[in-house]
């Protein structure tokens, strides 16, 4: 228990408390993708995701960087403030190489692609 506590001592809980966000706004997009309608009117789900995910980071990007300014500027530690700056960052760039390697191994296989281009031939 020590161990689990000192832990988040180290991450910090507004550090915890956003991973935790962005994983249950994934997962309520999806749900609200499922649910929806289907054809040329979907991603109503996935676009709420995204939009409430962005403001909220967004909001909690500029709030941690007024942290981390503070911090450095009345030098105590901003370890926390710098990894709460650096958490939306990360997951956009993470999605963004994450989509790159999916596409990559998609077109590479072969009947993905082949796939892909008889959909868009025949749409």
């Amino acid at each position: 228990m020590a161990g689990a506590t000192n832990l988040i001592k180290r991450i910090g809980r507004r550090n915890i408390g956003y991973v935790l966000f962005t994983a249950l706004i994934t997962g309520i997009g999806l749900l609200l993708e499922a649910g929806g309608p289907q054809g040329p009117d979907s991603g109503g789900g996935i676009m709420f995701g995204l939009i409430v995910w962005g403001l909220t980071s967004l909001v909690f990007f500029l709030v941690n960087l007024v942290l981390l300014i503070r911090d450095l500027m009345r030098q105590q530690p901003a370890g926390k403030a710098l990894l709460a700056c650096a958490l939306p960052i990360i997951a956009i760039v993470g999605t963004l190489v994450v989509e790159e390697v999916t596409m990559s191994v998609s077109s590479s296989g072969g009947a993905g692609s082949t796939i892909l281009d008889n959909e868009t031939a025949q749409g």
